[in-house]
């Protein structure tokens, strides 16, 4: 699947949420949306998956959901 195929998934549940996440395209987009959202980033997490892979977790304020982005 691709990012835009996750958002619209997302659509159903969250449709506010969704519509943020549409035009992202970079990590230094989601890291000013981040700001944007008041993401404490002590709080998020960097995985490697291997040299070229990076999953980049990200709570959601003030609730138990997290955010992942599959970075390349």
């Amino acid at each position: 699947m691709e990012f835009l195929d996750y958002v619209r998934r997302l659509e159903a549940a969250d449709a506010q949420l969704a519509a943020e996440l549409a035009g992202l395209r970079t990590l230094e987009q989601v890291m000013a949306w981040d700001r944007f959202r008041k993401v404490n980033l002590t709080t998020v997490d960097l995985i490697t998956q291997d040299e070229y892979c990076h999953d980049f977790l990200i709570p959601l304020p003030g609730e138990t959901r997290w955010l992942s982005f599959a970075m390349t």
